[in-house]
């Protein structure tokens, strides 16, 4: 079993909510794809809105885009993802278009997209006497996975594995998408889109299949077993995400103070920027270990001293690259 793959990879998500914050990852950086793949939109311009609902109990929504397009108005586009039927999403989904026309004052065209494993079974329609309001639902199991498989870029191909597989075999399938992936990724980021792969996988009963071909795929990432790499990813990752939430807390306390968006902003930034190099900390702890078990970790109190990120990338190279402690010992 080379690159002790199984061990990291069997690692189970907390929570549902972690599928969903995988795709809106994913989502990040393929909002046209995605509107015009998914939601079936075909724009000329796409903005990007700040997803931060200060109304609806401070939480953040999935995908907010406003759309441009010759001959038709401008409207925003509003997607949330769903990995479990939640019996309060058309509630929900109501919270949100009150407040995103409240705040844009122009049409809103909202979509739920579902990528569970159990039949999509939620309330998209509200009727009363007074008002009539209807979100759309998206399965993104009746879309064809060739939209995404052969898009050449990694994002797309990972969106594959949840999509319509037709009559392919599935480990045919999984064999694709990592040559796929392996056509448009080296190094660091072909571990994180595998991780991401196969977490997804879950979703479609494929994790073993996938964790089965991985050990066949022919890489060193940077000359380290794969496992490190992923390592390293899941540091960068945790400590991204635990500044991400100190910032919104710090967010909140200075929004009190200095008024509230400026104050979300701030603390966004700010949160963000710990999270980086929290997660740079989190990831030469990882190495250090891996390579020189306890003695490569009583470097970290002097490393800690560092908050400089291109200092931290700097012993973070020179990490992935030393064959020896004492190298690093030079580098500090």
């Amino acid at each position: 079993m080379p690159y002790g793959y199984n061990k990291v990879m069997m690692d189970k998500p907390n929570e549902p909510g972690s599928y969903d914050k995988i795709i809106k990852e994913l989502m990040e950086e393929i909002e046209r794809p995605l509107i015009e793949k998914v939601l079936g939109i075909k724009a000329d311009n796409v903005t990007r809105v700040n997803p931060l609902m200060q109304f609806t109990n401070e939480r953040e929504a999935d995908f907010i885009i406003k759309v441009d397009k010759d001959g038709d108005t401008p409207f925003i586009v509003h997607a949330e993802v769903q990995s479990t039927n939640d019996s309060k999403m058309l509630k929900r989904m109501l919270r949100y278009f009150t407040h995103i026309y409240s705040l844009y004052e122009m049409r809103v065209k909202q979509y739920v997209i579902f990528i569970g494993r159990d039949k999509m079974n939620m309330n998209d329609l509200l009727e009363m006497p007074e008002i009539r309001y209807k979100y759309e639902l998206i399965d993104i199991r009746n879309i064809g996975c060739e939209r995404f498989l052969y898009s050449g870029v990694p994002k797309e191909i990972i969106l594959a594995i949840l999509c319509n597989i037709g009559g392919r075999d599935a480990r045919l399938l999984v064999r694709e998408l990592l040559a796929e992936l392996m056509k448009v990724a080296t190094g660091l980021d072909l571990s994180r889109y595998v991780r991401q792969l196969e977490m997804l996988s879950r979703l479609r009963d494929m994790q073993r299949i996938v964790l089965e071909e991985v050990r066949t795929m022919p890489i060193t990432a940077y000359d380290l077993p794969l496992e490190t790499d992923l390592r390293y990813m899941e540091g960068m990752e945790k400590g991204l995400e635990n500044g991400r939430q100190e910032g919104r807390q710090e967010g909140r306390q200075e929004g009190r103070q200095e008024g509230r968006q400026e104050g979300w902003e701030k603390g966004r930034v700010e949160g963000e920027q710990k999270g980086r190099v929290e997660g740079l900390y989190d990831a030469i702890e990882v190495l250090l270990m891996s390579k020189f078990g306890e003695a490569g970790l009583s470097l970290m109190p002097k490393i800690r001293g560092y908050v400089d990120q291109s200092r931290l990338r700097a012993i973070t190279e020179a990490l992935l690259k030393a064959k020896d402690i004492r190298e690093i010992e030079g580098a500090l």
